[in-house]
């Protein structure tokens, strides 16, 4: 599927993937995702690239009174998502689902107080356009909440990992920022960073050319590279998230 504007083709590996959710949507992630965004006192929050709607459906039911939008360029995430909150008993006149991308999000300016946006900048070819947006939509003194893998050493090492991915899936290319960049980009669109972590997140299961890549740059230790009990590969990379207020 196509989304908008120059956002690349994207195949969805993501949506209904058990090990996707075991690895990267635990409950205690989703706890904190949701204490992190404050929602008690939330009254409208958009999640952009909400997925199977895992996050955005344990924010509204953290707040019964805070209006939740759920967009996703991939109509299979939306399905999903709006399935999901059907089951959940969350009505639509309160949680709407529907087609949307970072860079181009369908909402009026300043109509929001909290924005969601994880695992998905990465694969944005320009991320100040998606920067531009969460600041528009988001009201003076919203909070933004922006979670993606980024690149945690030099410049170049973007590209590489970005390779490693395309072994895997040549769908897109993929954009992994150092962390001091989307700071600044962010500060660039008027909003302010009030918190950022970096921390590592393991890759399973890699494939012997995955490895050999790895190998071949050098990377064993930065990118953590062993092999487990069972005999498989695995390594780890940065996962970047950044609490930010518009100013």
């Amino acid at each position: 599927m196509t989304s908008a504007g120059d956002t690349p083709v994207l195949r969805d590996l993501w949506t209904t993937s058990p090990e996707y959710r075991q690895l990267y949507q635990p409950t205690d992630e989703v706890e904190a995702i949701v204490r992190l965004l404050d929602m008690p006192r939330a009254t409208a929050l958009l999640d952009i690239g909400c997925g199977n709607g895992v996050f955005a459906i344990a924010a509204a039911q953290a707040n019964a009174n805070c209006r939740v939008w759920a967009f996703d360029a991939l109509e299979s995430a939306t399905i999903q998502c709006q399935a999901a909150a059907l089951l959940a008993g969350l009505s639509s006149d309160r949680f709407a689902v529907g087609n949307g991308v970072a860079e181009s999000i369908p909402l009026p300016d300043s109509s929001v107080d909290r924005v969601l946006c994880r695992a998905v900048l990465h694969h944005l070819p320009d991320p100040q356009r998606a920067y531009r947006e969460f600041a528009r939509v988001l009201c003076p003194g919203g909070l933004l909440l922006l979670q993606a893998p980024c690149n945690y050493w030099q410049r170049e090492w973007g590209g590489i990992i970005s390779d490693l991915y395309m072994l895997d899936d040549d769908s897109h290319h993929r954009h992994y920022h150092q962390p001091a960049a989307v700071i600044a980009g962010l500060n660039l669109a008027g909003l302010a960073m009030t918190h950022a972590h970096c921390w590592t997140y393991p890759r399973r299961n890699l494939d012997p050319k995955s490895v050999d890549f790895i190998k071949q740059h050098g990377a064993e230790g930065r990118f953590q590279l062993r092999q487990e009990s069972d005999g498989t590969w695995s390594c780890a990379l940065y996962w970047l998230r950044v609490l930010a207020t518009r100013l």
